[in-house]
């Protein structure tokens, strides 16, 4: 039996357990810390690794072997502001004789191969910017040595910065058969070179904000009348492979970004004709009709759906956790395939509930918070899922928090919140308002397996909403809540075996004669991580418009609401921090002075355009009145 503990430094750092090949537990680092998509570039206390060993039941001792991936380091440049580990870094030895070090896309290529229950296929990996080294090559090496090669006097010039792999996977061993490289270039985020970093600049400039790629993925889907202002042909040349032009770039970006969804539209074209181009490469090379994807490309559901459709492609496996915060998996997995020398390959993973279990949350807490039990007890599971179906079938917004936490980025239905796309009306709007986003942004309807064709038209499965599908006509005007303004949608589909809870659910949705489809999206507000607490489930339900919570084994009714009001800046208005720690300030100004604001609501109004809050909660009355904040 081999237990590995694999690590992930960079953004979004995170630690996964693997025994066996199987994953035991995984949990990103920004569950732990409360800051969204947090990460550091070395081995920190910051890092969830007491977690992890507690989400898997083990301690230290039982480990065989660490792996860790360093994203950011580079040959002779360790130290000073950017170490291996912080000098208190405590939760092992970064030199104890388990600990070993594997290239970033190496490990990208172990998570999804590793997943993906496929005995041979072929990889693509696909990112900004993976290991840099002097040879360009993939390593798996002692900790010790990795230190010794990146600490060294090295008198070497050249830098190899992996873009963009393919490898050849059998039975735990992986091939590397190609490898592209970036270009160093002393603007990055305007130059393009790739299909990540065209996607990743576009967004940056649209939203003027990092982690865009989700609002430009999804203004990509929204119809505009005028003459498009760019068109793929500017943004690719023809060839083999077709290269990213320069020089296109002199665009005007809207307040509006609805304003800008022809641009978003060309971006998201010629991205997925860069990506199938690669697809059809990897598939070439290997000589395998089942392929793999990972990278933070491949959390885009238009590139993946048409390298599902290609003729070349049999199969493809997208995981749950394609960007970086999937290295700590790939990792581990490197460390099992290492340390095994018949690693057995496992089944496919359909399911992503490996993160800490919800707390339990007692009728005595709740009712302190003003929630009431809406079942009376003792029920059984059932009896309580089907009050909550009930509720949903009659137009109410369900919040559900239990189980496991999801691991990846996207919330599967244990820290979620859900709605019925015929009983809820307004259902994407009313959504969109809790989580305190665009009016454009879609969500995400849950099916069953066996009802998926029924309804929608795409591929066979897809448990982590990797994919878009079309709807059936028949059901386009019933399921036009579930759609994006585009007629697709990032449909989920759940089975009994890989999310239990959800399946029930949406079994006495069936049994009550009610379309056997559920709304799903994220339980959090803007700017926050999915919600892993107890007290915060509570409070985010009870300050937003969310009707009742659904636990394991409880439904609880939300309390009376408050004066809840949607609010942004005046135009014109801004946002300043001042100070640090306890003191620092959080104002809005304008051209006639300032005023405080509260954090949590100066944090959410830097996150997205807009804010649900309490008319009475501190400085929101103010602001209101002083015509800094408008109601939206």
């Amino acid at each position: 039996m081999t237990t590995v503990l694999g690590v992930h430094c960079g953004h979004e750092a995170s630690c996964a357990v693997v025994r066996d090949g199987v994953v035991l537990a995984a949990i990103q680092q920004e569950r732990v810390t409360r800051a969204k998509y947090d990460g550091q570039e070395c081995l920190s206390n910051r890092l969830p690794v007491p977690e992890v060993l507690a989400a898997a039941d083990i301690s230290l001792t039982d480990v065989d072997v660490i792996v860790s991936s360093f994203q950011a380091a580079g040959p002779s440049a360790v130290g000073l502001q950017r170490p291996l580990f912080t000098a208190d870094f405590a939760h092992f030895d970064p030199f104890d004789e388990r600990h070993f070090v594997v290239s970033h896309h190496l490990a990208h290529a172990a998570c999804s191969a590793g997943l993906s229950g496929f005995g041979a296929s072929a990889v693509l990996v696909s990112d900004s910017a993976g290991t840099s080294s002097r040879d360009g090559r993939d390593f798996h090496e002692p900790f010790a040595e990795f230190f010794a090669r990146y600490t060294a006097d090295d008198t070497e010039s050249g830098m190899f910065t992996e873009l963009r792999s393919v490898y050849r996977f059998d039975a735990g061993r992986f091939e590397l058969l190609a490898r592209d490289y970036a270009e160093p270039h002393n603007q990055p985020d305007v130059y393009m070179q790739g299909e990540a970093s065209l996607y990743d600049n576009v967004a940056r400039y649209l939203f003027r904000k990092e982690h865009a790629h989700g609002q430009l993925m999804a203004l990509a889907g929204i119809p505009f009348s005028d003459a498009a202002r760019l068109s793929t042909s500017d943004i690719l040349a023809p060839g083999t492979p077709p290269r990213v032009r320069n020089g296109w770039q002199q665009l005007r970006a809207h307040p509006d970004p609805v304003a800008d969804a022809d641009i978003a539209a060309a971006v998201q074209d010629a991205f997925t004709d860069l990506v199938v181009h690669q697809a059809r490469r990897a598939v070439e090379l290997t000589g395998q009709r089942r392929i793999c994807c990972a990278g933070g490309v491949f959390l885009n559901l238009a590139g993946n759906t048409a390298i599902a459709g290609l003729d070349q492609v049999d199969d493809m496996y997208v995981p749950s956790c394609p960007h970086d915060a999937g290295i700590s998996i790939g990792a581990a997995f490197l460390g099992y395939y290492g340390h095994d020398p018949a690693p057995v390959v496992r089944g496919r993973v359909r399911s992503d509930f490996l993160g800490r279990h919800a707390e339990e949350i007692s009728v005595d807490i709740a009712a302190r918070q003003g929630f009431h039990e809406a079942v009376s007890m003792p029920a059984t599971t059932e009896k309580v899922l089907y009050h909550a179906a009930q509720s949903l079938v009659d137009g109410a917004i369900v919040a559900r928090y239990g189980g496991r936490a999801e691991f990846g980025p996207r919330a599967l239905g244990n820290r979620s919140i859900l709605c019925h796309p015929v009983g809820c009306r307004d259902a994407r709007s009313r959504l969109n308002t809790i989580k305190g986003r665009q009016w454009w942004r879609p969500v995400a309807p849950i099916v069953r397996m066996e009802d998926v064709d029924t309804y929608f038209v795409g591929p066979a499965e897809s448990p982590f909403m990797n994919f878009n599908f079309t709807v059936r006509p028949e059901y386009r005007e019933l399921l036009t809540e579930a759609l994006h303004l585009d007629g697709t949608a990032r449909v989920q589909t759940v089975t009994a075996a890989d999310n239990p809870h959800m399946y029930r659910l949406l079994c006495q949705v069936a049994d009550l004669g009610a379309v056997p489809v559920l709304i799903n999206t994220s339980l959090n507000g803007p700017g926050e991580p999915i919600l892993e607490s107890g007290d915060d489930v509570l409070g985010f339900v009870r300050r937003t418009a969310v009707d009742f919570l659904l636990s394991d084994s409880r439904l609880f009714a939300s309390p009376d609401k408050p004066d809840v009001v949607t609010v942004r800046p005046k135009p014109g208005a801004v946002l300043a921090t001042f100070g640090s720690g306890s003191d620092q300030k959080y104002v809005i100004s304008d051209v006639d002075g300032a005023e405080p604001m509260d954090r949590d609501l100066f944090l959410s109004l830097c996150g997205e355009p807009t804010a649900t809050v309490d008319r009475h909660e501190p400085h929101v009355g103010t602001l209101l009145e002083m015509g800094l904040l408008v109601e939206h």
